[in-house]
């Protein structure tokens, strides 16, 4: 082969180096800031529940917010004034599901049996307590809460047209109430538990939806069970 030709490869193989240098470069770059998005999602206690797809909901068209127990398919639906608590349990714990610029939103304060705030939604918008609570795992539209034994005290998921609750949590003064999913003799239902002196500890006990710990199985869901 003659020099020119020589010359020719020598200048391909350059270039070549040129461009994968470059691309090597921007994959770095690329990858990394993936790499450092999700180490952040992963460490974060804040974030704010955001459905996948949005139907407003309108008083003057009739589609009101609705909340459902769990996924049981039993539905409360509010036709109330807008900003009026869904539920009044007491002034402490601000379960509030509102439409407030045509979406459905809730709010909510989880508190264990001592008064300490474990976790709190104002509007979707979710915070959890790091110093008192064992877990959390969440994605964009669902959010779990396990207290410091293990169990699940908050389960929400935000639909495109209602929100899908459960919880377990107190008042400052150690009532207990929760809210949920249960299966009764005609099937799975929704369901409403106080504490009291028959019933001094809530039995309601919230399948997770997560995989765990987060750590090792950030945004996984469960398998859904078959219906029974």
């Amino acid at each position: 082969m003659s020099n020119e030709g020589w010359q020719t490869i020598s200048q391909i193989i350059v270039a070549l180096g040129i461009v994968l240098t470059a691309l090597g470069g921007y994959s770095a770059y690329y990858f990394g800031k993936r790499i450092d998005r999700d180490k952040e999602l992963r460490a974060a206690y804040t974030g704010e529940l955001k459905a996948k797809e949005e139907i407003l909901v309108s008083a003057k068209d009739r589609v009101w917010p609705k909340v459902e127990f769990g996924d049981s398919g039993a539905i409360l639906m509010f036709a109330g004034p807008q900003g009026e608590p869904l539920i009044r349990f007491s002034e402490d714990t601000k379960l509030t599901i509102i439409r407030e610029q045509g979406k459905v939103k809730v709010s909510l304060a989880i508190r264990d049996n001592t008064g300490r705030l474990v976790a709190e939604l104002v509007k979707n918008e979710w915070k959890v307590n790091p110093q008192n609570a064992w877990d959390r795992n969440y994605t964009t539209d669902a959010l779990e809460v396990r207290d410091p034994t293990g169990d699940v005290v908050l389960q929400v998921r935000a639909l495109s047209d209602r929100i899908q609750l459960q919880a377990k949590f107190y008042d400052s003064t150690g009532r207990g109430f929760a809210f949920g999913k249960v299966l009764g003799p005609q099937g799975w239902g929704g369901g409403l538990e106080f504490t009291g002196s028959a019933n001094p500890n809530l039995r309601l006990k919230i399948e997770p939806m997560f995989k765990y710990p987060s750590d090792t199985h950030f945004g996984e869901l469960m398998q859904p069970r078959a219906p029974n």
